[in-house]
């Protein structure tokens, strides 16, 4: 029988006291289910794709999408799947698939997701191959390379992945432990509201009757001013501070679970924090997947990308949770347009938006050229050359000054008559549009 197997697996069940923590009694824990349903949103919402590195080491996008990465499981949609293998993850810290089906070029096409409890890991004889186990599947053996293992928390000499329940077991049961507590007090609490007191000696019958008397006037939400006869005195009662503690407590749990999970506090409701990364939205996104989901999306990229052959590989694709707002978006896409690193058409792909025409054309700024290269440079009009009177000689340079032009004046021109342009040395020079002349600068005046 399976049950009385060697092959039956251990529990994975964390305990605290005589209290059993499993994944299922984990759930309850609003704190746990926040960030296990955070973690598993936010990664099976990025879409993800297989990439084949080319001779200069880039890499391409492999068309047709192979199987296993267009639909794992042809029973669940990639949404569900996704969210399957998170939540596991971040439960039971394994997660097991046995490859079921391939494609012509031996990748795995189809995948069947298995219970953990399913799986059993038997270490092999030597204790050194501790990484190799050998896998059965209901007691039956199944060969390494038909069955995916998703670990996420690794330890040397362990072949199972850490279970976060079994890890946090305490942690949780505190919370479950302090919302316990917090039910059983607000709905069968002995405490009493107040007190009635009198110094006269009552019966029993009497003291009945003056206990209904009172809840008849002011129970079930009367709010009559209330009349007391008798020698009544009224002493109203007040939850004790060591009572009252379990709501720190509740609110310690809350970070307590996200900072084990790491999740910021604020991502899961939690705003008795403020949080150190970033002031926008843009910025605590950038944190929350550098810091916290890039490891979850690394482990499951790694044993799938191991399976494929023809070295490919799978990653996901951030760039959804990694948006920013309209103006910031069209202020990156410019800077990328202008320095040459988009075309018209990967611009629009990136808004899911069609080709245009010429849109697979690149802009280079004309400023810029490789380093020692000569830029064209457009030669200038020839200026036209004054005449000389006849007998008269121009004046020698003096001071080892250059002479200067001919046909330039002495008289001033204004700015306003004059052109601008560069020179082969970038420098900026006037001239004479109707003669073509060049005129030096302290020649030029604004004045009328």
């Amino acid at each position: 029988m399976l049950v009385g197997s060697n092959f039956v697996p251990p529990a994975f069940d964390g305990a605290i006291g005589t209290d059993v923590v499993g994944e299922y009694r984990a759930m309850q824990s609003m704190a746990v289910f926040a960030c296990v349903r955070l973690l598993a949103d936010v990664i099976a919402s990025m879409p993800w794709y297989c990439y084949r590195r080319d001779a200069n080491n880039v890499p391409q996008r492999v068309f047709p999408t192979p199987g296993v990465i267009r639909q794992p499981c042809a029973d669940m949609d990639l949404f569900q799947w996704k969210w399957m293998v998170v939540a596991t993850l971040a439960l039971r810290g394994n997660s097991y698939h046995l490859i079921v089906s391939r494609d012509s070029d031996g990748n795995p096409s189809q995948l069947l997701p298995i219970h953990p409890d399913l799986v059993f890991l038997e270490r092999r004889v030597n204790v050194l191959e501790w990484y190799d186990p050998i896998y059965r599947v209901l007691g039956e053996r199944v060969p390494t390379e038909d069955i995916i293992h998703i670990r996420r928390f690794t330890m040397p000499g362990e072949p199972y992945g850490l279970s976060p329940i079994r890890q946090a077991a305490r942690a949780i049961g505190i919370t479950l432990a302090a919302e316990e507590y917090g039910y059983r007090y607000f709905r069968d609490s002995a405490n009493p509201s107040g007190l009635l007191t009198t110094e006269q000696t009552l019966t029993p019958e009497e003291v009945e009757q003056n206990q209904a008397e009172w809840i008849s006037a002011h129970g079930g939400g009367h709010r009559y001013p209330a009349i007391l006869t008798g020698g009544f005195d009224f002493k109203p009662l007040s939850i004790s501070p060591e009572e009252s503690q379990f709501l720190a407590t509740r609110e310690y749990q809350v970070s307590d679970i996200a900072r084990f999970y790491g999740v910021p506090s604020h991502l899961i409701n939690d705003q008795t924090k403020a949080t150190s990364w970033g002031t926008g939205i843009e910025s605590m996104n950038l944190g929350f997947h550098a810091y916290s989901l890039a490891g979850w999306t690394t482990c499951i990229e790694s044993p799938i990308s191991n399976k494929l052959r023809r070295n490919m590989v799978v990653q996901f694709d951030p760039s959804v949770l990694l948006r920013g707002d309209l103006k910031t978006r069209l202020e990156a896409y410019n800077l990328g347009r202008q320095a040459g690193l988009w075309s018209a058409d990967e611009i629009r792909g990136k808004e899911e938006l069609g080709p245009i025409e010429g849109g697979d054309t690149y802009l280079q700024p004309l400023n810029f050229g490789p380093l020692g290269a000569t830029p064209e440079v457009t030669p200038m009009p020839k200026p036209i050359q004054a005449e000389t009177a006849p007998g008269v000689t121009p004046p020698a340079p003096s001071g080892g000054q250059e002479p200067e032009p001919p046909g330039i004046g002495t008289r001033k021109r204004h700015r306003h008559e004059l052109q601008c342009r560069l020179t082969r040395d970038g420098w900026a020079e006037y001239y004479d549009a109707r003669t073509g002349e060049t005129v030096p600068h302290q020649e030029v005046t604004d004045d009328q």
